[in-house]
């Protein structure tokens, strides 16, 4: 099978930014490698999703007080819907 590539724009598009970022980034060297034939600019779909792949943060806990017994395997298993129900309960 062969590589699949995305122009800038598509790249753009699919982070929802301006190409002008992307054009910006490659001038101090961020983002995705790419290649470059004549004025075409291209990335490499498996190299997008690499870079996707590292650029995701884990959030990082935040220290419990000593009458909040929190474990770190509490935090970890958290969902996304857990928190929101904790906000909505007043962070209880």
């Amino acid at each position: 099978m062969s590589e699949q590539f995305l122009s800038e724009v598509d790249l753009a598009a699919r982070w929802a930014m301006s190409s002008k970022t992307l054009t910006r980034w490659r001038t101090v060297r961020r983002g995705p490698p790419f290649v470059k034939l004549g004025k075409m600019v291209r990335y490499a779909m498996s190299d997008v999703l690499e870079f996707e792949r590292n650029g995701l943060r884990k959030p990082v806990p935040r220290q419990a007080t000593p009458d909040e017994p929190t474990t770190p395997e509490v935090i970890q298993n958290m969902t996304v819907r857990d928190v929101v129900a904790g906000l909505r309960a007043g962070g209880e």
